[in-house]
Parts: structure tokens; sequence; C-alpha cells
């Protein structure tokens, strides 16, 4: 699909559901219409329900697996949706993709959204299906290494992936890598970014993540760093890639990230995509530089499991 069509459609169809004004049970349906009927998921990739520490969980996987691809490999994805929506409908086709562009197993965990379970369920949720993946690799698999697991994670769930790999850091279990589409790391929503390319961002509405971060803090500090990772210390994180679109309001929070774990012992490598969008990644059915990231990423990924 031409780039220019596809971004015409979403600002036509989708950024109206990120209005403030828009409740949240209709954003939901909203979003999940309109990704159903955008998705399309590859070929020779099958998915099933299971359970990670009792929580519902996604897994992508080759149909057919190869033993000379990394199919030992595995992937924690975070989706988002500003913490207040988001899953399967959104998603499911789009980890399929990241499956056979990777040659991993993919595994999304259904997380608890706001505004019905504020913070901190979504970051437990994480932590608690990466703790359940790790258990059961080390009783499944065939193999007396460590289990390879990276986090990703896109928009809210960037932050979610960040904040998760900051939790586990702390308890010794640190992810292979960690790899953030359009992270969404500072809930205060003061980059200059949200001012200055507003106009641009063909997908987000400022004010919009404003009621997302209001409604995933509760009564927490916006900036509290749990749920605004950017604050917290960035030291001894895994391999870092962070991939971000110029014409969206999250620029900065993707920048700013990269910046301050450069000054940390944290190997940071930002790619920024001129004229892209929030997330464009997720049209790699539709657009040849969605499938040209996912490329970097499984490079980047394949890089940091030498290590």
């Amino acid at each position: 699909m031409n780039k220019g069509l596809l971004k015409g459609l979403i600002r036509a169809f989708l950024k109206p559901a990120f209005s403030p004004c828009v409740p949240v049970k209709w954003r939901r349906r909203w979003l999940n219409l309109a990704s159903a009927s955008m998705s399309r998921a590859p070929k020779g990739i099958k998915s099933e329900w299971l359970k990670l520490n009792a929580i519902n969980t996604l897994v992508a996987y080759a149909a057919v697996p190869n033993a000379n691809t990394a199919s030992q490999e595995h992937i924690l994805y975070l989706h988002g949706g500003g913490y207040v929506s988001g899953g399967v409908k959104t998603h499911g086709a789009f980890i399929k993709h990241l499956t056979a562009v990777t040659k991993a197993n993919v595994w999304m965990p259904d997380y608890r959204l706001a505004p019905e379970h504020p913070y901190p369920a979504a970051l437990n949720d994480a932590v608690a299906a990466y703790e359940g993946l790790l258990a059961h690799l080390v009783r499944t698999q065939p193999t007396k290494n460590q289990p390879s697991i990276s986090i990703m994670g896109d928009s809210a769930g960037g932050g979610l992936a960040l904040a998760c790999a900051l939790a586990l850091r702390d308890i010794g279990h640190a992810p292979k890598a960690l790899v953030l589409f359009s992270p969404w790391v500072d809930l205060t929503c003061s980059n200059e970014s949200y001012t200055s390319k507003a106009a641009a961002d063909p997908m987000l509405n400022p004010e919009g993540l404003r009621a997302c971060a209001a409604f995933y803090c509760g009564n927490q500090a916006l900036n509290h760093p749990g749920c605004s990772p950017l604050f917290a210390n960035l030291n001894n994180l895994p391999p870092l890639l962070i991939q971000v679109g110029s014409e969206e309001v999250l620029y900065d929070d993707a920048t700013t990230l990269a910046d301050k774990a450069k000054l940390t012992n944290t190997a940071t490598t930002l790619h920024v995509y001129e004229g892209m969008w929030h997330v464009f990644q997720l049209h790699a059915a539709q657009l040849q530089e969605s499938r040209d990231a996912l490329k970097q990423v499984a490079a980047f990924l394949q890089q940091a499991n030498k290590k």
C-alpha cells in the first residue's frame, strides 16, 4: 500500500479514537474493529493461548519448526493501547509477523487494563508472565542453557516493557535484550514534541494521552518511575533498541530515553524513521518500511543472543 494513502486512512479513521472525548469502552471497540480491517497475518505461523503464572498469554510460533532457525529464542511482547486498550484483536496478527521475521516464539500476555485496573496491575502481570515463561522454558526446553528471552513492546507497551525489564533487573532476572517501538515512557506528557509534532502526528492526540495517563496512574504520581520509567535508574539494562517515527508526539520520549540510557552502561541503539508515524511497524502487511524495521529488530536480537 502507498505510504501516503495509509497515513491518510490512519488520520481519518484511527486518530479520532484517541480523543479524550471518546469513552474507553468505545475506544476499545473502535480500535479492535479498525485493526481487524487493516491487519493480515502471514502464512505459516500458528498461535494458541497458554497460561503463564495464571496470565492468559497468546504465543505465536512457526507452524513447521526448523531446527536451523532460532526456534529456541523467545520474545515477551507487551502490546500498546495507552494502558486502556489493546490485545489480541489489535496485535494478534502483528506478533505473527514478528515471529515470521525473527524466527522466535512470541508470547503476548493479556495484561489487565486501566481504568478498571490502574498501576501497578499491568506491571505486576508483565513481571508474572515473564517469570512464568522463564519457569516454563526451564521445565520444557531440551537444553541445559539458560533460556533466551527478550522483551519488546510498543507505545504504552514500550513503557511497560522498560518498567518490566527494570523490575526484573532488580531481582536478577534481566532479559537478554529490550526492543521498544515508539515507547511512552514519560506519562507527565510534558516533552516539547507533544506540541511541535501534534499536527504532523496522524494517530495520537496529546490530550488523549494525558487522559490515559490519568486512568493508568490513578492515585500514583505521573512521574513515578514505575509508571514513567524515563525517571528510573537505567543502569545495567540489557542491550536496548529503540525505533521511533519522525512524525509522532512521542518522538521526544524515545530520543530522551536513548540519551539517558547512553549515559549509563546500557548499550543503546536509536533509529529514527523519517516520515513515519507512531508504531508504524504494526503495518508489516502493507508497508516495506515496516518490514525493514522488523528485519532490523531480527538482526539486533541475533547479535544480542550471541553475547
